[in-house]
């Protein structure tokens, strides 16, 4: 209906100027907007009239181009507005206008609400027309920021090559570089994929070059579209220049997409450089099978290809199945980007063509296609360019795929529908329309500190939240707050402090949140983010401020938020977005199931639109067949006889007497000769000869013709088709023979039969049977058709097809395109319905939740249902360009809370993160807008009383990133770890990690994997931690993750997140993550559920015990500099050690961790060593023993110690001994050091493998010494042979005999310290 409005103000817009300028200057003139009857303000005239405007301008593109008389009447509205403005803040007031007589402040408040929608408009006109671009030809100003480095920006400025005609030597780099970003194509182009130059990528950074305007909202979404859009094009550009590259090789090169074409497809690897490391799929022999129109994505190509080695080709169908339930996650997962290289036979490079595309097809298509066949899998691709959809129909028309060259598909990992709708948005939406430029445009000066925020602009001058609800108090407590009203402000944070049930930094959060447009709230770990979230929720929700959109950056934060809000009845007004919600108890709050439940008549009419657009798909359908078809279509093929055989056309649809009479009347040929529902026509009897048989005598015709019949053909005979008797005569014939009954009447013979059916047409003779041969020019110009052998019948059919397929190919075409339009249409005006309907139930949303991605399919409709807060979830890890398309116009209040010292956003494309050495400090597009606003200085209030982590475990982050971190009293008495003598401890190691490259995220410890193994599982039997999520395994690499899980899978059931999984696909062993894919959970002992994580995937989640793999490790003596990979991230260091509620257990290497430089590691390892928290065990503890502590330091320690899970089992004489035994080696290593002796213990045959001599080595320090002694000890040397390597005078060794027993032990020890004390 909005758009039909402004049609018609677009085809009458010269009018309705005429009439706008003439009445308000007629307004302006006698000063008064007034008449006799009606009282009217200038601000509802200009209001209204600018809102028209800019709503037209955005709609309608070409609006300002079109009609020249625009800019000049929205000039003039903003020199009226102006005029007006100032008459009425004059006092006395020089215009008579009913906002003369409001309050100063509520007048302000009104006309800065009008400015800023006469400014939007007029920034609208002013792109329009080009002024920004006539700006940006200035030369780029660069004005440092004192945080930024001078010479970073003075590289930029001297490197700086720009889009578009601004890119060096004037012309554009390829078709799509254009400098304004509305002209860029969102889906890349061929010559945009191959080109050699570089794509354009602007610095994210204040001052940066640019060509656009500094501080300017203009800049900054050209910069974040540019980026979003680098972030989808990147891997499909490098994945094509790979395989290019391998085309143009010589014969025999031994490329690797030689071996994937001799491996019928898989996974491409590129050289790794460090992260950039490049993965894609290859998949070959592409052939094309038709083309559909697909109800949801349009045009489709049905293609089969290869299937690749491996599982996928397992003999099972039912492994088949379940191996692409789980890949199909990562893999031609539905939405995902995918490529059709196109190699012409027996060309160059230069003719090779790329066509993208997205999958079509679902899940369940992928696995029902992989049950059909184990070597070849058939998808569905909507391709964006209508070239291949063309090409492809031609080819489906030739049907000769030899001849149509090598076509392979390749597939980079980026799931184009989910970045597609936030690009289409940024390019389309006029800057101007973005919300709170002031605070988020890129300032040059990089400075936002001196910046004072307004409230939100719904507050006005008299509104005031009411706060009733944030109290539990008794009588109630009432209390309110006005945004613009300081001392209201500050009381209502005094009541708050004291009697709310909010912590004071809390309180401090909401204030800030309450009164300021836009809002940051930073919650450390612990700190109740979720929960100070759910109470400012509550706030505007009782104060009817709506609709709220609320966007989480996971679906399980979304759940647990939309939870909580119903939980505790803040409304049941509740929409979420989506459906992959876990929660039962919300998929009656989805939009889908609301809708179904609400059949409204804009269902009904979408429902008459999705039958149009079947019947256009079952239209499309029978072209296909038609198309794919070795036999003409009927009407083609009469349609080309008529017109160029004229005379074999007549004789084909003219048949012989008593060919027409067996085609009209023989019910019984009709019916035997049927083929489905339809009767044959005369070109199917006359091509397939079946006048011909049944002119066909039978093997021996002297016989009835039961007896005649062969029964291998199913073709019927004359015979069979003949009149038969009649009743009657039947019955004539019995009366007249009725006296020798037991005498058969002889049957005619076939003969007979023949002459007396041809003597009803006056033919004498059965025809004779043609047997000719003759060529097919003879055969062209024979005007009895009729006439000729099966096999010339043959060959001119076959003539005709190839002619017909010929003469069909444009009309065929033009029908195609027909069908396309038509459903393109349709689908448009389907969804045009459908939205209405979503709408509506939206617009009656208090609050409407979703994902990211959520927002960005229903980015459109959002704009239309006009929310007006936005709260952001865990917006520490939202990218920036991700929350510039959600703010649609009509927000007014922004709220992001999270943590900017967490995890940054997730991003596929290396070269753009922060975390780059080289190219971090100039694209930062993992860098959040929170992150960014807090770190230009714009106020941010801090969360700061943790109720999570055991204070021990506080201490790490607290010392380190958040020094007002407080513990909640609930924290102060949290348990001690059963079965551990510490609650967080650090198994420092020197065991070197698996091999892989410098910065794989597949890397492993295998020791670190058994450990873990070993105390998961001791865990366990403590009896205490057998909950889901009492015990979670975190890892720094995906490889590590997997690893530790195929250990555990057999003894405990592992959950790993999907995320991981899908992640394990490129980086891990694909058969190994597929199978982890097809059911994440082991179904083994499903009381004890163990997760394992990936740091990056457990933000926001917690556990009562943390284990934490750390997994880098350059072993004892490292031959290459110490590298720590991940681990150098703050943010991951910090999300890792936060994620303990009671006990934290580490394994790692301190040297390894010391040597990287990094200052939080350096404090965490020192403060691990103040408190003796670390060692090269774990510290098992004996409850008959609290001192106690058993050091399983090596895998299989831990079951030997305490195989039950208790160390209580052991025989407390035994470990008394062993207490006095470790007391000895302590004296031993004491004494001996001090003389500079070595003592060697040979043997110590007790059961728990306790070596003396390793624990004496490590004191006294000799790291080299200590290794030959263990070998020489596990050897049983002599000590005479032992050779002297030792820089100490007396080397000391003692064998046991296996017989011995620990007192022995212990008496040896005594004996030993004798002769150490004799030592001179």
């Amino acid at each position: 209906m909005d758009s039909a409005l402004y049609g018609i103000l677009d085809h009458n817009f010269e009018t309705v100027d005429r009439i706008i300028q003439s009445a308000i200057e007629g307004c302006m003139l006698r000063m008064s907007f007034s008449d006799n009857s009606v009282s009217v303000s200038g601000l509802q005239v200009f209001c209204t009239v600018s809102k028209c405007l800019y709503e037209y301008a955005t709609r309608f593109k070409n609006a300002v181009a079109q009609h020249p008389c625009f800019a000049t009447l929205v000039t003039r509205l903003v020199e009226w507005s102006n005029s007006w403005a100032t008459a009425v803040s004059a006092s006395p007031p020089g215009f008579d206008d009913p906002i003369s007589g409001w309050s100063s402040s509520g007048r302000s408040f009104a006309l800065d609400h009008m400015r800023k929608a006469i400014d939007s408009l007029f920034e609208v006109v002013e792109r329009a027309e080009g002024s920004t671009l006539r700006r940006s030809q200035l030369d780029v100003e660069i004005v440092p920021k004192e945080a930024t480095s001078q010479a970073l920006l003075d590289r930029l400025s001297l490197t700086y090559d720009g889009p578009g005609v601004y890119h060096e030597g004037g012309m554009p780099r390829h078709d799509n570089d254009k400098e304004d970003i509305s002209q860029i194509e969102i889906v890349p182009t061929h010559a945009e994929l191959t080109c050699s130059t570089g794509p354009y990528l602007p610095a994210n950074i204040p001052g940066g070059p640019h060509h656009l305007p500094g501080s300017s909202m203009e800049r900054l979404i050209d910069i974040q579209f540019r980026l979003l859009r680098e972030e989808l094009t990147a891997p499909i550009r490098t994945s094509l220049a790979y395989v290019l590259h391998d085309c143009e090789q010589p014969p025999d090169s031994n490329t690797q997409l030689d071996t994937l074409l001799a491996k019928s497809g898989g996974l491409y690897r590129a050289a790794q450089s460090g992260w950039d490391s490049t993965i894609f799929s290859v998949y070959t022999g592409v052939n094309f099978r038709g083309i559909e129109c697909d109800v949801r994505r349009g045009l489709a190509v049905n293609l089969t290809f290869d299937t690749p080695r491996g599982r996928a080709t397992d003999p099972s169908a039912t492994a088949r199945a379940a191996y692409w339930q789980g890949v199909g996650k990562r893999r031609l997962m539905q939405g995902g980007l995918v490529g059709l290289l196109w190699v012409p036979p027996k060309s160059g490079t230069h003719d090779i063509r790329f066509y993208l595309g997205t999958v079509a097809s679902s899940l369940d298509d992928l696995v029902h296609s992989a049950k059909q066949s184990a070597d070849r899998l058939s998808i569905k691709v909507s391709f964006f360019d209508p070239e291949v959809d063309i090409r492809i129909l031609s080819a489906l028309q030739e049907r000769r795929p030899q001849d149509e060259g090598m076509k392979l598909l390749l597939e980079a990992p980026i799931m184009f529908e989910s970045i597609r709708p936030f690009l289409e948005t940024l390019k389309s939406r006029p800057p101007s329309s973005t919300p709170f430029s002031r605070y988020i445009a890129h300032q040059d000066s990089g400075d936002l500190s001196s910046i004072t925020i307004d409230p939100p602009a719904y507050v006005t001058p008299r509104f005031a939240f009411n706060l009733d609800c944030l109290f539990d108090c008794k009588p109630p407590v009432k209390l309110s707050l006005q945004p613009r009203d300081h001392l209201s402000v500050q009381k209502a944070r005094e009541v708050l402090r004291n009697k709310s049930r909010l912590d004071p930094s809390q309180v401090d959060a909401m204030m800030n949140a309450l009164t300021s447009e836009v809002s940051l709230i930073q919650g450390p770990p612990g700190t109740g983010k979720s929960f100070t979230g759910v109470e400012l929720l509550r706030v505007l929700i009782s104060n009817n401020i709506g609709p709220i959109l609320l966007i989480a950056f996971t679906n399980h934060a979304l759940d647990n938020i939309i939870t909580h809000v119903l939980d505790k009845g803040l409304t049941e007004k509740v929409v979420r977005l989506g459906s992959r919600s876990n929660d039962e108890n919300l998929a009656k709050y989805t939009l889908e199931q609301i809708m179904r439940t609400k059949k409204s008549q804009a269902e009904r009419s979408a429902g008459k639109q999705f039958a149009k657009m079947k019947d256009v798909q079952q239209k499309m359908s029978n072209l296909m067949f038609r198309i794919g078809s070795t036999i003409p279509a009927e009407e083609d093929l009469r349609t080309y006889l008529r017109r160029y055989c004229r005379q074999q056309h007549d004789s084909l649809y003219k048949p012989p007497s008593w060919i027409q009479w067996l085609l009209n009347d023989s019910k019984d040929w009709q019916t035997v000769l049927k083929r489905g529902s339809r009767t044959r026509t005369e070109v199917e009897i006359w091509s397939t000869g079946e006048d011909i048989v049944f002119i066909t005598p039978p093997p021996d015709s002297t016989q009835g013709p039961n007896q005649f019949q062969n029964p291998a053909k199913k073709t019927t005979r004359g015979y069979d088709l003949l009149p038969k008797e009649t009743a009657e005569d039947s019955a004539t014939e019995d009366e007249d023979e009725g006296e020798d009954e037991d005498e058969e009447p002889e049957p005619p013979s076939w003969s007979e039969q023949m002459a007396d059916f041809f003597a009803q047409f006056n033919m004498s003779v059965t025809p004779e049977i043609p047997t000719s041969n003759r060529p097919l020019d003879q055969l062209l110009n024979n005007p009895d058709l009729w006439s000729l052998s099966i096999k010339e019948r043959g060959d001119l059919y076959s003539h005709w097809a190839d002619q017909v397929r010929e003469h069909v190919r444009d009309p065929q075409k033009a029908e195609f395109n027909g069908l396309k339009q038509r459903h393109a249409e349709g689908r448009s005006a389907w969804s045009d319905i459908m939205d209405q309907a979503r709408q509506k139930e939206l617009s009656e949303a208090d609050l409407i939740g979703c994902t990211t991605n959520g927002a960005a399919k229903l980015t459109s409709l959002l704009q239309s249902v006009g929310p007006k807060v936005l709260l952001v979830e865990e917006a520490g890890q939202v990218l920036e360009a991700h929350i510039l398309a959600s703010l649609v116009p009509s927000i007014e209040h922004l709220i992001l809370i999270g943590d900017p010292l967490q995890l940054r956003p997730t991003i596929e494309n290396y070269q753009l993160s922060m975390d780059n050495p080289r190219t971090g400090k100039v694209f930062r597009f993992d860098q959040s807008l929170m992150e960014r606003l807090s770190s230009m200085g714009l106020s941010m209030a801090q969360l700061d009383v943790q109720r999570r982590m055991r204070p021990q475990i506080a201490d790490l982050v607290r010392r380190t990133l958040y020094p007002t971190l407080k513990d909640h009293s609930l924290v102060q008495t949290t348990p001690p770890i059963r079965g551990l003598a510490r609650d967080m401890f650090f198994l420092d190691h020197r065991h070197a990690e698996d091999s892989g490259g410098d910065e794989s995220s597949s890397k492993t410890n295998t020791y670190e994997a058994e450990m873990i193994k070993d105390l998961v599982l001791y865990l366990l039997k403590q009896g205490k931690y057998t909950r889901t999520g009492d015990i979670v395994v975190l890892c720094a690499y995906l490889g590590q993750l997997a690893k530790v899980r195929k250990l555990l899978s057999s003894e405990v059931a592992t959950m790993i997140d999907e995320r991981d999984a899908v992640q394990l696909l490129d980086d891990y062993n694909e058969a190994d993550a597929a199978e982890i894919l097809a059911d994440s959970t082991e179904q083994v002992h499903v009381s004890e559920r163990v997760l394992l994580r990936t740091v990056d995937n457990f933000q926001g989640e917690e556990g009562t015990i943390v284990i934490l793999s750390l997994v880098r490790n350059s072993g004892e003596n490292p031959t290459t500099g110490r590298k720590i990979g991940f681990l150098k991230s703050t943010n991951r260091v910090n999300v890792a050690l936060s994620r303990a509620r009671e006990g934290l257990y580490i394994l790692g290497n301190s040297d390894e961790l010391l040597a990287s430089g990094s200052e939080m590691w350096k404090e965490v390892i020192d403060q691990f060593q103040r408190s003796d928290q670390i060692g090269p065990y774990f510290p098992l503890s004996c409850s008959r023993h609290p001192g106690t502590i058993v050091e399983a330091s090596e895998p299989g320690d831990i079951a030997m110690y305490a195989p039950d899970g208790n160390v209580n089992a052991v025989d407390h004489n035994v470990l008394d001994l062993i207490l006095a035994l470790q007391e000895g080696v302590s004296k031993i290593a004491t004494l001996a050091y001090n003389v500079d002796t070595i003592v060697i213990f040979t043997a110590i045959p007790t059961i728990f493998s306790i070596e003396p001599f390793a624990a004496f080595m490590t004191v006294s320090g000799f790291a080299r010494e200590a290794t030959l002694a263990r070998s020489l000890a596990q050897n049983h040397a002599d000590p005479a042979s032992i050779p002297r390597p030792f820089s100490c005078p007396v080397v000391i060794s003692i064998r046991f005999a296996e017989e011995s027993n620990i007192v022995l032990v212990l008496k040896a020890i005594r004996s030993i310290i004798l002769k150490i004390s004799a030592v001179p």
